[in-house]
């Protein structure tokens, strides 16, 4: 039912928690599609010892956060892509809730919820990303990105395949533009939202737990 698509680079001090957030999913009918994204540690290495056949390796040349997860949506099976990055985690209710929300509102494209922040250790911050959840508009996206981070959503195969893009160079498929290695998330979001008429809705609950890093892409002002 649902696509895990974990890119993976040079997080072998989180991945391992990353990974096993997924596993103790409520919701067991998902695969988890590991991206390696050609990383120098022993990210990968970790990885290779979980015995679960719903877990899968994709190897790949270094192409970024957008490009791995490109190759992750492009090699999915589900009727739904989950994001998470491989420095976040996932609490176990999470799949089940908005695979609940997505199968009760057939024009929700996009489900998500509210993320807390945790430290280099895994430690709460005491923040809470706290998104609009209702009547959602390219306005709101744009300034405010209510999805509030790339391991929050859930979302449709059917929204990625209205906004795929042909790369040219490499005749295949992308869903996120890989020109970008940064913001690609809300670049794509947008997309969505100007291009198509699937629906951004938030559920309530708190699902992800995001990671403050000095080497995450967000971190770097």
């Amino acid at each position: 039912t649902v696509s895990v698509i974990m890119p993976v680079f040079n997080t072998e001090k989180y991945v391992q928690s990353a990974v096993e957030s997924v596993l103790a999913q409520t919701f067991t009918n998902f695969e988890l599609l590991i991206i390696d994204d050609a990383g120098t540690d022993n990210s990968i290495e970790l990885c290779r010892r979980y015995d679960d056949p719903r877990v899968r390796i994709i190897s790949q040349a270094n192409r970024g956060l957008a490009g791995a997860r490109n190759t992750g949506i492009r090699n999915a099976r589900g009727q739904f892509i989950a994001l998470l990055d491989s420095d976040d985690l996932w609490e176990a209710d999470k799949l089940q809730s908005h695979v609940s929300h997505l199968r009760k509102a057939p024009n929700v494209g996009i489900s998500y919820a509210a993320s807390k922040l945790i430290d280099d250790n895994g430690q709460p911050l005491r923040i809470v990303q706290k998104p609009k959840l209702l009547d959602v508009s390219p306005h709101d996206i744009f300034l405010r990105n209510p999805i509030g981070n790339g391991s929050a959503p859930v979302i449709r195969k059917a929204v990625f395949s209205d906004v795929a893009l042909l790369n040219s160079d490499r005749q295949e498929l992308d869903y996120f533009d890989d020109s970008f290695r940064q913001s690609e998330d809300i670049e794509c979001w947008c997309r969505m939202a100007l291009t198509t008429d699937w629906k951004f809705e938030g559920i309530k609950g708190v699902y992800t737990r995001y990671r403050i890093n000095e080497s995450g892409l967000s971190a770097n002002v």
